[in-house]
């Protein structure tokens, strides 16, 4: 059969292939399916008003759209804009998890749900007639004007999935830049999260931690460097450290891997010296670390399950070892206090002489599927928001600008303005104030100077 996966436009571009779509490719192909990507969220890929155009031309059995959230209008424009053709459409990714019915009252006759490298190919046997619909894992349809979901399913062995890195092939590499490879720009270790965070719905790949081997790990890793010329890279892991004993396994194997260099993102309650020490030695230059809060009662009531003084002393810890840090910081919570936003605040100042920097933006977005939405939707009157608003308008980060310029855009989130739980206007500025400080501090470090005509307002300044 043949099966177009399609990568809806985006907020900002992608530069490198979905992994996501490399899984569902090799899985695809290992069935004997005949897999292509079509990418309008890459930088030179067609423009929503081609999509379709672009789709069709491949003479597709099969589509398959990827539904984020922040993007799925524009997705269900692109699903209505392939309607009209013979080919089955069917959802999947984070969205469609969560929002099955709505993905088929939006025109696609089908939705796999979760993890889908195995459901997508029986799904695709199904319609060739070698497979049952009743027996695809995870899939939602409409049967007899009844909504109908099968149970969902998730890969136990990670092993058993198809190397990733096997279907290329299936990318358009002139979509991603005149010189690009069309190499993604990471791997993954594992899947799914123990964390049980009130802002993550995590549906997907749930929180079950379950984990490839160290040696299919380093093969990758080593076919990254060696073969693809990608040596440095990210692992997109929800939380690469967890488990002591697999930490130390994993990077003995990944030492294998001469040359690779790679950053990932971690839990601060993973992370020990022994263990930052494991993954400096095996390649690792950066770790991406979640607090989401300086303030103690606000980490108790998000579920964080770790205190400010713990990313502190991890913090120094790679600082010792080299190792480059960047701390995620998070404001607009339900009912945050002035006091609250303080205690963030102050932590940055804590954090700033020993962290690397700090993540861009940071206003909380209430998603489908967490907790949080659950809780505040009715209360606050944000329910269905993704479908009732205009997509959020985050700002793109030009490459050509000063370090000046680029602090500023680091610091401008749209999702301020959105005011999802009605906060006050000087909670609102303390909100801004925190995206500020983070947005300085961050491109002091990274840029080592501020341009003279660039004035750094002072902490608290406002």
């Amino acid at each position: 059969m043949r099966v177009v996966l399609v990568l809806p436009p985006a907020i900002e571009p992608v530069k490198t292939p979905l992994l996501a779509f490399a899984y569902l490719a090799a899985a695809l192909n290992a069935r004997g399916h005949e897999t292509r990507v079509v990418d309008a969220a890459a930088p030179y890929g067609p423009a929503p008003d081609d999509l379709a155009e672009a789709v069709m031309r491949l003479e597709p059995e099969l589509i398959g759209i990827h539904l984020k959230t922040l993007e799925v209008q524009a997705a269900y424009r692109s699903a209505l804009a392939l309607r009209g053709s013979t080919a089955r459409l069917v959802a999947g990714g984070p969205h469609a998890t969560i929002c099955p019915d709505e993905a088929l009252q939006s025109g696609f006759d089908y939705v796999v749900r979760g993890e889908a490298e195995t459901s997508l190919a029986d799904l695709a046997d199904a319609l060739e007639g070698r497979n049952e619909l009743g027996r695809v894992a995870g899939l939602s349809a409409i049967d007899r004007g009844l909504l109908r979901h099968l149970p969902q399913a998730r890969s136990a062995d990670l092993d058993e999935l198809p190397d990733p890195l096997s279907a290329l092939g299936a990318f358009d590499a002139r979509a991603y830049g005149p010189s690009s490879s069309a190499v993604p720009a990471g791997l993954l270790s594992s899947r799914g999260c123990p964390a049980a965070c009130t802002f993550c719905a995590n549906n997907v790949t749930g929180r079950k931690f379950r984990f490839h081997s160290p040696e299919r790990v380093a093969s990758e890793t080593r076919r990254m460097v060696k073969e693809l010329s990608r040596p440095a890279f990210a692992f997109f892991d929800d939380s690469f450290a967890v488990g002591a004993a697999r930490m130390q396994r994993l990077c003995r194997a990944l030492e294998s891997a001469e040359g690779a260099q790679w950053t990932c993102t971690a839990h601060p309650a993973h992370l020990d010296r022994d263990v930052l020490l494991a993954m400096q030695r095996a390649g690792c230059r950066g770790v991406d670390i979640g607090l989401e809060s300086g303030d103690a009662g606000m980490l108790r009531t998000i579920g964080k399950g770790v205190r400010s003084e713990r990313v502190l002393q991890v913090l120094e810890w790679a600082g010792e070892l080299g190792l480059h840090t960047v701390v995620n910081l998070m404001v607009g919570w339900p009912d945050e206090t002035e006091a609250q936003l303080a205690a963030t605040l102050a932590f940055i100042e804590r954090a700033a002489p020993i962290a690397g920097g700090f993540n861009a933006r940071g206003v909380l977005v209430p998603h489908p599927g967490t907790e949080i939405y659950e809780r505040y939707h009715q209360r606050f009157g944000f329910t269905e928001w993704w479908l009732r608003e205009a997509p959020i308008p985050y700002e793109r980060f030009p490459e050509a600008w000063t370090p000046g310029e680029v602090a500023r855009a680091y610091a401008s989130d749209a999702a301020l303005e959105r005011n999802f739980f009605d906060h006050r206007p000087r909670e609102l500025e303390l909100m801004a104030e925190v995206l500020e400080r983070k947005a300085w501090h961050t491109w002091r470090r990274v840029a080592e100077w501020i341009p003279p005509d660039v004035t750094v307002p002072a902490a608290g300044a406002r």
